[in-house]
């Protein structure tokens, strides 16, 4: 991607990079969740009762406390193959048993083929609502716009003791006047159990209550190793799209009780497959739920391309020291090629650029750290990866978003998580290796109640 030096460049690093490959066409083979849409049997089931009913159709656990379960991939189907899904998440309770069944029947982040026309999307919610009328037996009850989710979906309800059924869509409207072309969303189908379906259906199943700023310190747990760390926030896995800045968000949402996912955030902030998401668009994005959602967004450091090019004059130097190759940030024909300069850089070389140059800023980013923290509020971290090593991440280069969610005084360590599944939870680096690969910080909070 290129960059002008006069425009606002810090979309560069934090253009979110697409990560992990798609599934071989030998695993394309037929997976029927049905047993979860038919009968009574689903809502009762405990967790190892689902895992005996599904471990053939390969699922994983989104965290240790097995509180959501995930089914990504092909040959993913309800009602004999009927429906097709790209994913299921299927939510439980503290006790164990399922509370919400989440199916992704089309969103364009996953989709191999995007509905083109409006005309097609409709077509097939029209397909759909008559599929679903067919099997539940039942006519479906118009629920209208949902103006407590990011995007206001429009949703129809079916009830069929013991489920209640909700089909929701979204769909970018096409304005001619300003160039935009529709856009096909996403649709999904969310299944509750009918004495909880009005929480259930529009909410976070396990965090239906938005909460209080004050409350969050509730959260905060400290270990005897000198681990500071915020607990609760959910796992949210972006699979196999350059969505980890909707996906951080949407797990900071819901770690305060709000229905929002990274469908929702993506729509709001045009991220796409390949190329992530602009953090000029997914800044404006938050700013736009910060009253509907009642929460606060706060930048602590944004991407500057002053800022960068003293990191650049900061490492140049140091490499000189070191005696190791400069890297060369001037523009080729009024280009400047800012992945290319960080992709040339030496992960050692800039940490101690970072860290000795800028001790003040490093100082800094450790406090906001401790203090963000205690308060149990995460941050989002934007950072770039392939600098320093990190094993067994899904992703070898380029920009990233992650969560920072707590720190070790002891061991001068940051603790993060990343949005790439449960082994992914809870990791560590070094603080000056976290101030190295930063690109940007940011955090939303509850406003006080």
């Amino acid at each position: 991607m290129l960059f002008r030096a006069m425009n606002r460049l810090h979309a560069l690093l934090l253009s979110l990079a697409l990560w992990g490959s798609s599934l071989s066409a030998q695993e394309s083979v037929a997976r029927s969740l049905d047993p979860l849409v038919t009968g009574e049997a689903a809502w009762a089931w405990s967790a190892a009762q689902f895992e005996q009913q599904f471990q053939s159709l390969r699922f994983e656990w989104l965290s240790e406390k097995k509180d959501q379960a995930r089914f990504f991939g092909p040959g993913l189907s309800l009602w004999q193959g009927t429906v097709p899904l790209k994913e299921a998440i299927i939510e439980f309770s503290a006790e164990g048993r399922p509370v919400r069944l989440n199916f992704s029947i089309y969103n364009r982040g996953d989709a191999e083929a995007l509905i083109a026309t409006r005309e097609q999307f409709e077509a097939r919610l029209q397909e759909l609502r008559n599929l679903l009328s067919r099997q539940l037996g039942v006519q479906p009850v118009e629920r209208g716009k949902d103006k407590s989710s990011a995007v206001a979906t429009e949703g129809l309800v079916w009830s069929r003791p013991p489920s209640a059924f909700l089909l929701e869509s979204s769909f970018q409207r096409e304005v001619k006047s300003r160039s935009i072309p529709f856009q096909a969303e996403f649709i999904r189908l969310r299944v509750a159990p009918i004495a909880g379906a009005a929480s259930g259906l529009t909410a976070t199943a396990n965090a239906s209550v938005p909460v209080g700023r004050g409350s969050l310190t509730a959260n905060v747990t400290r270990a005897d190793n000198g681990d500071v760390a915020i607990s609760g926030v959910p796992m949210v896995d972006q699979g196999p799209k350059g969505y980890c800045a909707v996906a951080t968000a949407e797990r900071v949402f819901k770690y305060y009780g709000l229905p929002v996912d990274q469908h929702e955030m993506a729509q709001i902030a045009g991220s796409s497959s390949e190329g992530g998401t602009s953090p000029d668009k997914m800044y404006a994005a938050l700013n736009k739920l910060e009253g509907r959602l009642g929460v606060s967004v706060r930048v602590i450091e944004d991407w500057d391309f002053r800022k960068f090019m003293d990191r650049v004059a900061d490492y140049n130097r140091e490499a000189k020291k070191a005696k190791k190759p400069e890297v060369d940030a001037s523009p080729r024909n009024g280009v400047i090629y800012i992945d290319e300069i960080v992709g040339k850089m030496d992960g050692e070389i800039l940490r101690t650029a970072r860290t000795e140059r800028d001790r003040s800023g490093f100082g800094k980013f450790q406090r906001t750290l401790a203090s963000l923290i205690e308060q149990g509020i995460p941050i989002m971290w934007s950072v770039s990866l392939g600098l320093l090593p990190e094993p067994e991440i899904p992703q070898a280069s380029g920009g990233h978003m992650r969560l920072l969610i707590g720190y070790n005084a002891k061991t001068n360590e940051a603790l993060y998580s990343d949005s790439w599944g449960a082994e992914h939870a809870l990791k560590r680096m070094p603080l000056a290796n976290a101030y190295a690969i930063t690109n940007g910080l940011y955090y939303m909070q509850p406003r006080a109640k």
